[in-house]
């Protein structure tokens, strides 16, 4: 790589630097002045000695051999204190006199370069060395930054593998550079802008990209720099065939059917990425390392190795835990991962809370050739919840796919259900029901998201004439944003809304009804007690909406507060849907498993407070 470097100073970009003479001179006359003042400090010093020699109390007790004030702008302060080493120096109880002088005679130096990082590079910087009576040196520094350094121009290029310039390339990376012509110039932001393009390429069809020219030109006069990028994109690559090892209990179609890429397709570092990722989210395996190494590449064809542990093939695990939703909980899972050597997976959980208990027996398939994931689920389950007993048995199948982001549902599920309200009539409904359901997520982290969307929809419906005690049709979004403001703060908005087409709510399982209120929905009100009322017990409304914004901020990298406001409620009509509002502050845990959050509500509409707690990312 041709990278220009006209000036090393420390690691860091390649630029070209017309300098004045003034941080010379500057340091020319520090050395001169603070040699005088050791003189000064060292006949001041033996003149003492006898004194100090009698008593070590009095030695234990003496000042720094220099104080050091810095009358620099505030925003720089902090980046001169924890740099700059007559700083760090000052407090050395051995210090050599004669090195005092050196570390003034280098500061003008020092400071220059670190006003550089910031983008400053025509400042005045003086240094100024004074001897008090009793040999107290001290060392002013004093800085006039100048006006900061701002882009003029950017000549970025790419060139192919046979060195022609690629012009797509180019304005694509074009697009999305950083620092735009008026931005600010800063070392750092150099730095990430050439790292940011060269990962582009990186992690595209060219993993041999490499920078071969770079620099800066900096005017400290005109107070603009010049910036000149040169990539090389090297040979694109496809991918090869899979190469698995580690494989005993299961047939390799478990691990090719899970693979994003086919051979022949164009080669991304993505798709390896999302490769070892679904491999290692996988209930078949613990582990699992996917590499594509360039040296073996035949021709333009890199061949994946893929290497991985199997899981055990029967498992038995137990869980508590509590909420302030569902209440106290624990919980008991059976699975076993190879039923029949077919490699079925069988999985059974019984899970008793407060308010929630629920048993369930699934039977899922590999993945199949086309991507499809299909399982048959028996599930029993018992709600208490607001006044409302339910009471639910479903028999389902369900086929479900993923595709980079994007997750879909289909299933064909048959549920009968008691109703019994307190204070009212007790029902019996029974549904057969399609439901489909589309997700996208798009956040950079799943443990702890600080910046993305997600997006939910749902669509589903019955018949009379099919089983089905009512007529209806369900429709249901939800989304969720992450905004970062700064490395501290970030906002989350949250918002949902539904729509149950039928003639009213007599005959509809709960489950397609809709009630608010809780830790994920409206905070400040109990979990489902937001919706119709009906006797004593709160069911399930043919219109929902929730909303909800929020920031946070991050004390320190594991603590955060919140301050949050909610509104939303549930009604059997749009016109009746009257929203409720919530509001309060929190506390924020980035614990091992996710995030924990700890919230005091205040319930605008029955005048109380409610703790909600949650942890993980509920969607």
């Amino acid at each position: 790589m041709n990278n220009v470097r006209m000036r090393p100073l420390r690691p860091g970009p390649a630029r070209c630097v017309r300098k004045p003479l003034r941080a010379a001179v500057s340091a020319l006359c520090a050395r001169l002045v603070a040699a005088l003042c050791v003189l000064c400090w060292m006949s001041a010093a033996g003149a003492a000695a006898p004194a100090a020699a009698g008593s070590a109390a009095a030695s234990a007790a003496a000042p720094p051999p220099y104080q050091v004030e810095l009358d620099v702008p505030a925003d720089l302060r902090a980046l001169l204190s924890e740099n700059l080493d007559l700083l760090r120096w000052r407090n050395f109880p051995d210090l050599p006199q004669g090195q005092i002088a050196e570390l003034a005679a280098e500061a003008p130096a020092q400071v220059q370069r670190l006003l550089e990082t910031q983008g400053y590079f025509s400042p005045r910087i003086a240094v100024h060395v004074a001897c008090a009576e009793n040999g107290q040196i001290t060392v002013v520094v004093q800085v006039m930054p100048g006006e900061l350094t701002r882009v003029d121009a950017i000549d970025l290029q790419v060139r192919d593998a046979d060195g022609r310039p690629d012009a797509a390339l180019t304005a694509r990376l074009a697009r999305h550079w950083p620092l735009k012509p008026g931005a600010v110039f800063r070392d750092a932001d150099w730095e990430a802008a050439k790292s940011r393009a060269l990962s582009a390429l990186l992690s595209g069809r060219w993993p041999g990209a490499r920078i071969a020219f770079s620099r800066a030109s900096i005017d400290p006069a005109s107070a603009q720099a010049r910036l000149t990028l040169t990539l090389d994109t090297g040979p694109a690559y496809v991918f090869g065939d899979l190469r698995i090892s580690g494989l005993r209990r299961y047939p390799a179609s478990i691990v090719e059917r899970l693979a994003p890429m086919r051979p022949g397709q164009p080669y991304a570092q993505s798709a390896l990425l999302d490769f070892q990722a679904a491999l290692q989210n996988s209930p078949y395996f613990r582990n699992a390392v996917v590499d594509a190494d360039l040296r073996q590449a035949q021709g333009d064809s890199v061949p994946v190795d893929v290497q991985v542990s199997e899981n055990p093939g029967q498992k038995l695990s137990f869980g508590v835990g509590v909420s302030s939703d569902t209440g106290e909980r624990v919980q008991a899972d059976w699975s076993d991962l190879d039923v029949f050597g077919r490699a079925w997976r069988l999985r059974s959980s019984v899970k008793l809370q407060t308010r929630e208990q629920s048993g369930s027996l699934q039977l899922a398939l590999p993945r199949s050739a086309q991507g499809d994931d299909d399982s048959l689920t028996l599930s029993q389950d018992r709600t208490d919840i607001s006044g409302l007993v339910t009471r639910n048995t479903s028999v389902g199948a369900q086929r479900a796919r993923s595709h980079g982001n994007i997750d879909t549902v289909v299933a064909l599920q048959y549920q009968a259900e008691s109703q019994q309200p307190a204070g009212a009539a007790p029902s019996e409904v029974h549904a057969l029901s399609l439901n489909a359901s589309w997700t996208r997520r798009s956040i950079n982290s799943v443990l702890d998201p600080s910046r993305g969307t997600l997006l939910n929809l749902q669509l589903g419906g019955a018949s009379k004439a099919l089983l089905s005690s009512a007529n209806f049709v369900r429709l249901y979004a939800r989304g969720l944003a992450y905004v970062p403001i700064d490395r501290d703060n970030q906002l989350i908005f949250r918002g949902e809304a539904g729509a149950v087409l039928a003639n009213g709510t007599s005959g509809i399982p709960q489950n397609f009804l809709f009630r608010a209120g809780g830790a994920n929905s409206v905070r400040g009100y109990a979990y489902q007690s937001l919706g119709l009322q009906q006797g004593n017990a709160i069911v399930g409304g043919r219109y929902l909406f929730t909303a909800s914004a929020e920031i946070d901020h991050w004390f320190t990298r594991q603590w955060g507060g919140a301050l949050f406001y909610d509104l939303g409620n549930a009604a059997d009509t749009w016109s009746a849907l009257k929203p409720v509002r919530g509001y309060g502050t929190g506390v924020r845990w980035r614990s091992p498993v996710g995030l924990v959050a700890v919230d005091l509500a205040y319930g605008q509409a029955v005048h109380a407070w409610r703790l909600n707690f949650s942890a993980g990312l509920s969607f």
